[in-house]
């Protein structure tokens, strides 16, 4: 997720009616699921985690047995027909009364995952696995599930483990009010605590323990069973509703004609900023992060600069206020990690206000210094490797005016640009890794970086990978993909309104590029995908 500068040109002359015609049927289709409120619905699927854990919860309670049996047969069907990681799955298999071998699959699902929070991750889901009586309990100081200051709902899912583990293994003793305090919103009525299934359910299983509020589990259970999915399962999330109309809206607005919506689009979100002046993913969610921020901001900044400024000016307060002393930027609280993807987000969303400038000429010397010598960032909420370098990229091309600092940025933008050739597959598309298969998000985030490299001697790499979007879009003019959205990171989770809204930004950045010759490959059209 990242802002995005406006292109120079609006129609190019060499585009061809095959990525017109491409660009004109996705971004009708996409506009019309904007609600009447103004809002993009972007519901969240099924995943097997919180199926599993909500099971666990209603059998332990002996509550719910429709709900129960529906969570039951979609564990066991996608278990059967589309096993995810190999995390889940052993936390489906113990839930299911079946063996694994846990810690080989804690060791698996983490495999390759070489970020800051790896250890975190390794604890949370070692305890989980424990607590479901797949596993030993990690053997770590009760200080290790503090997650102060982290989003409200890491406190939450911590705070819960370390009751769980201190109940697992006979240490009721190190529980303290504090502890408890912090799962009492989980008992809340209605959707779950800001809009996350995955720590309310984790807090119930927690609250079990407590004589205090056990009593007041049952009444919220009926709410979690109202939250199954037509599938049987539980989503992660609710959905990205704030996310997705930010993303869509400025895609809509790039194009020639933006049609009626974007503006009730704008109205929608100005009207959902938190009191700290940021955005949170979903309507009702109060913790606000940068990543939504910087689309929200992108968005007001280009299609509505006058009527929402106050909502603007707020919104930059929010970044500025997050910053880290590094000149980076976290996706949540300051003093946690910067991260490459969010401070190339937030010097593109920052940029067009020149009273920023220093804040973004050290943002952009952060995203220099952090750059892989094979052009390649870090991961952040995103699986994909094309995910954080269009959003760098888009960041290092699209900030004029940094004189005798253009020279290092240039460089680290066309390092990214030449492993994205290096990389492209036959099929003219992108995977999350260069090793799988293709899939339109992770090629639309490649066009979005290619697109903005400017007038560049080779425009082929852009065309075949427009040819290879253009190859798989539906008969309804929208896109099924692979998903490649992470929480808790590196696991995935499926909101199918992102491959919609990824592609319609990659292709009006796309169409906006002059030289451009785009024809659709033969019989490439695969609606099934």
């Amino acid at each position: 997720m990242t802002a995005t500068p406006t292109p120079t040109a609006t129609r190019p002359a060499e585009v061809t009616p095959a990525a017109l015609r491409c660009r004109t049927l996705l971004a009708r289709k996409v506009a019309a699921g904007v609600g009447p409120e103004g809002l993009l619905p972007a519901p969240c699927e099924s995943r097997v985690l919180e199926s599993a854990l909500a099971l666990a919860l209603l059998t332990a309670e002996r509550a719910e047995e429709d709900a129960a049996a529906r969570l039951t047969a979609y564990l066991r069907t996608t278990l059967r027909t589309s096993p995810p990681d190999p995390f889940q799955r052993a936390v489906a298999r113990a839930v299911l009364g079946r063996d694994g071998d846990a810690g080989a699959a804690l060791d698996a699902g983490l495999h390759g995952f070489d970020h800051f929070t790896a250890g975190r991750k390794r604890l949370m889901f070692g305890t989980v696995l424990a607590a479901l009586g797949a596993t030993r309990f990690p053997d770590v100081p009760w200080e290790a599930y503090d997650a102060r200051p982290q989003q409200s709902w890491l406190h939450m899912e911590m705070k819960a483990l370390k009751v769980l583990a201190a109940q697992g293994t006979g240490r009721p003793d190190v529980v303290r009010d504090e502890d408890w305090d912090a799962l009492l919103p989980a008992l809340e009525p209605g959707p779950a605590w800001e809009r996350n299934n995955l720590a309310q359910l984790l807090a119930l299983l927690a609250l079990r323990h407590s004589p205090r509020h056990r009593q007041a589990l049952g009444d919220v259970l009926k709410h979690v069973a109202g939250r199954l999915r037509p599938d049987g399962g539980m989503p992660f999330i609710d959905g990205m509703t704030v996310f997705t109309t930010a993303a869509a809206g400025f895609a809509l607005s790039l194009l020639p004609a933006p049609p009626p919506c974007v503006a009730p689009m704008a109205d929608a979100l100005a009207l959902r900023r938190n009191p700290d002046g940021g955005y949170g993913f979903h309507s009702g969610v109060a913790q606000s992060d940068v990543d939504d921020t910087c689309y929200v901001l992108e968005f007001l900044r280009r299609a509505a600069p006058v009527r929402h400024r106050a909502a603007i000016a707020e919104a930059e307060r929010y970044l500025l206020d997050v910053r880290n002393p590094d000149g980076g930027f976290p996706t949540f609280a300051r003093g946690t990690s910067s991260e490459i993807a969010m401070t190339a987000a937030a010097a593109s969303a920052l940029a067009p206000n020149p009273e920023r400038r220093d804040v973004v000429a050290e943002a952009l010397r952060y995203v220099v210094r952090n750059q892989r010598p094979d052009g390649t960032f870090e991961r952040s909420w995103s699986r994909n490797a094309t995910n954080a370098v269009f959003r760098a990229v888009l960041a290092l091309n699209g900030v004029d005016g940094y004189g005798e600092e253009y020279g290092p940025r240039a460089r680290a933008a066309e390092r990214s640009l030449t492993h994205l050739a290096a990389t492209q597959h036959a099929d003219g598309g992108w995977g999350h890794a260069e090793a799988e298969p293709s899939d339109p998000i992770s090629t639309a985030y490649a066009v979005i970086a290619l697109a903005s490299a400017g007038p560049l001697r080779d425009r082929s790499t852009l065309e075949r990978a427009l040819a290879y979007l253009i190859g798989r879009q539906r008969p309804d003019g929208g896109y099924r993909s692979r998903p490649d959205q992470a929480g808790p990171r590196p696991l995935l989770y499926d909101v199918p309104a992102l491959a919609d809204v990824f592609v319609l930004l990659a292709l009006s950045h796309a169409t906006a590029v002059p030289g451009v010759r785009v024809t659709a490959v033969p019989g490439a059209r695969d609606g099934a995908r």
